[in-house]
């Protein structure tokens, strides 16, 4: 072999480290580049669905604002009836308390009773 027309050994592991050099930092480049338009999608995703998501915190924030006070409405109108109801119980026994007493105790003998139906049954 001569050595002026074909490339000494030395010359040739310098030429396959400087293409391999090269394709690595050619990967790199590209994989950078890979990292960075992946990271720029992730921001426009982002930045479009911040307004969606504002948006929908601001519906789920009504609905839930609509239902307490639609909660509250049902409470109040709850609270009416039963004060108004209390209201015609005391006024019943204040008009009838020999009548208003005679219920009571036939709901307490009523209530005995179930009972003690109810525990025997268990006992058998």
């Amino acid at each position: 072999m001569n050595s002026s027309t074909s490339k000494s050994a030395a010359e040739l592991a310098d030429e396959l480290r400087s293409t391999a050099n090269d394709a690595v930092e050619s990967s790199r480049s590209y994989a950078q580049n890979a990292v960075n338009a992946a990271g720029e999608k992730v921001r426009d995703l982002r930045r479009d669905a911040e307004p969606a998501m504002e948006q929908l915190a601001a519906r789920v924030q009504q609905a839930v604002q609509r239902g307490l006070e639609s909660a509250s409405r049902t409470s109040a109108r709850a609270q009416k009836q039963f004060e108004t109801a209390a209201d015609r119980t005391g006024q019943y026994i204040a008009d009838q308390p020999v009548r208003s007493i005679l219920l009571a105790a036939l709901a307490g003998a009523a209530v005995t009773a179930l009972l003690v139906l109810a525990t025997r049954g268990q006992d058998d």
